[in-house]
């Protein structure tokens, strides 16, 4: 057997794993993007028979064209504190809430999130 010889450069592999323009942030890039429009295609819109928007009390919002959660949907890159590459897909945080873990006022969820994760595949 041949002996392999690596010459390891800490550097040039922190730029390959972390640089938004290396394969790996453009692999990130791509699966938050797929992710994002599986939770756009998942994302429910509210009906206008059950608009509440603008009645004492409600904490619905209203809807724009095509549904607020559903227009809120976003693919995100960026860096950790630490300086470490990530990517997800960000929507408005009350809503998604309500959907993917419903109060009683639902009677089954809406996981469009949890979808547009789970359709993620290498």
């Amino acid at each position: 057997m041949a002996d392999i010889r690596i010459d390891w450069n800490e550097r040039e592999l922190e730029d390959l794993l972390n640089s938004p323009e290396g394969p790996v942030g453009e692999l990130l890039e791509d699966l938050a993007q797929r992710a994002a429009l599986a939770a756009k295609a998942a994302a429910p819109v509210q009906k206008p028979s059950s608009f509440s928007y603008g009645k004492k009390g409600s904490s619905s919002y209203m809807p724009w064209s095509g549904g607020y959660t559903k227009a809120k949907i976003r693919p995100v890159i960026g860096f950790t504190k630490g300086g470490k590459l990530f990517s997800g897909v960000n929507s408005p945080f009350g809503p998604t809430l309500f959907l993917e873990h419903p109060a009683r006022q639902l009677h089954h969820p809406y996981p469009f999130m949890t979808t547009g994760l789970y359709s993620v595949s290498l």
